[in-house]
């Protein structure tokens, strides 16, 4: 049975739509993990800076000081309450964050899967139409 020129494009564009339905549906389900446990999804280096008040302390952007040409800064030694507390605060807000990366992330690969779907089911139709027709003869 040989194949219109029609029936090759519209298969083909089935397959692509396909491949990117799958890519989008694996993408999809990560971006569900983020949001429902994102604690598991933030990166190891986020995730090991607030496991303790000593990596906490070490991790960049967390100067104690400011910042004077010449003049050595001597950071000022806070009380380990008040280290624990900004660090369970500010891991508070990575989470956030991360949350809400994967419900942006969510939102882009349901517009994907939308148009996905808006191209796959003509050119389906396509391709049953054509084949129907080539039976008919």
């Amino acid at each position: 049975m040989k194949k219109s020129i029609f029936e090759i494009y519209a298969l083909a564009v089935c397959f692509v739509a396909l491949l990117c339905f799958v890519i989008a549906l694996g993408i999809g389900v990560y971006d569900l993990i983020q949001i429902t446990n994102p604690d598991f999804t933030l990166n190891a280096y986020e995730y090991e800076r607030y496991q303790s008040n000593e990596a906490f302390r070490g991790s960049p952007g967390r100067a104690l000081g400011g910042f004077a040409p010449g003049i050595p800064v001597q950071p000022r030694r806070r009380p380990e309450e008040e280290v624990t507390q900004q660090r369970e605060e500010s891991y508070q807000a990575a989470l956030r964050s991360e949350r809400r990366g994967g419900m942006q992330s969510l939102i882009r690969i349901v517009i994907i899967l939308a148009i996905d779907v808006l191209v796959f089911v003509p050119h389906w139709l396509l391709v049953r139409r054509t084949r129907v027709a080539n039976m008919a003869t």
